[in-house]
């Protein structure tokens, strides 16, 4: 009974063989390597868009920007020939109109008509009265003038004579010009004569043929008086359409 146990044993064994141990063999197991930090770190996104921006920041080529206005540039006049055959360009707006006579600001004016540094007093200093004297000193104390009242008096009407002598005599001259030369343009004070149109003379003639020169019938009318025009109103557009019709013949 051993024999053939054992052979059944071995069967199985032949079978069913046990793994080798270490021991007896060199064990080779195909394992996979081990994972370095490079494949380890997350891989980088990249958007595409910021990107591009990036490589425009850094390009030398000029960016489009929006051109500033030039402060300085002199407007063109191109309004009134009148003004524009006046018009100096050396000068500001401001003064152009100054110098022709006409305003750029119908409202009062926020600045740029201070007074000469002449025409400012001194509001430390009190003002003379008409028998008193003021005494200027240096700093080592010593006098060096007397300022009369009378003089200071003597000394303002001589600058302002003086404002006026520099004034251009020739600014009334062109200002009288340019405005009258405006006024004949526009016509200004000519009271125009109104045309009436076709359509309004067609009605006149509808309403007297009608009424006759019965107004108050005109007034009532609501076939031609849609509009209900006023008795004095119709008279004068019927006055009017006479006073064509007088002057055609």
């Amino acid at each position: 009974m051993a024999p053939s146990q054992s052979f059944e044993l071995l069967g199985a064994a032949d079978k069913f063989p046990t793994p080798p141990t270490q021991s007896g063999f060199n064990i080779h197991l195909k394992t996979s390597p081990a994972p370095t930090s490079r494949q380890t770190a997350v891989p980088k996104t990249f958007n595409m868009g910021r990107e591009l921006q990036k490589k425009k920041n850094r390009s030398s080529l000029n960016k489009v920007t929006r051109r500033k206005q030039n402060i300085r540039k002199r407007p063109t006049v191109t309004g009134n020939q009148l003004v524009a055959a006046q018009w100096d360009k050396s000068q500001t707006l401001a003064q152009n109109y100054a110098r022709l006579g006409l305003t750029h600001r119908l409202r009062s004016a926020t600045g740029g008509n201070e007074k000469r540094p002449s025409q400012i007093s001194d509001a430390s200093t009190p003002p003379l009265g008409p028998q008193e004297a003021r005494i200027k000193r240096a700093a080592d104390g010593s006098i060096l003038r007397i300022e009369y009242a009378s003089d200071l008096r003597h000394e303002t009407l001589g600058a302002s004579l003086e404002d006026e002598e520099e004034r251009p005599s020739t600014t009334t001259t062109k200002e009288t010009t340019l405005v009258k030369a405006l006024k004949e343009q526009m016509g200004l004070g000519l009271k125009k004569e109104r045309v009436q149109s076709d359509r309004e003379m067609d009605w006149a003639r509808r309403l007297l043929e009608k009424h006759g020169d019965d107004y108050q019938a005109m007034f009532w009318d609501r076939e031609l008086n849609l509009r209900q025009q006023s008795v004095g109103d119709i008279k004068r557009r019927v006055k009017k359409w006479r006073e064509g019709q007088a002057k055609a013949a």
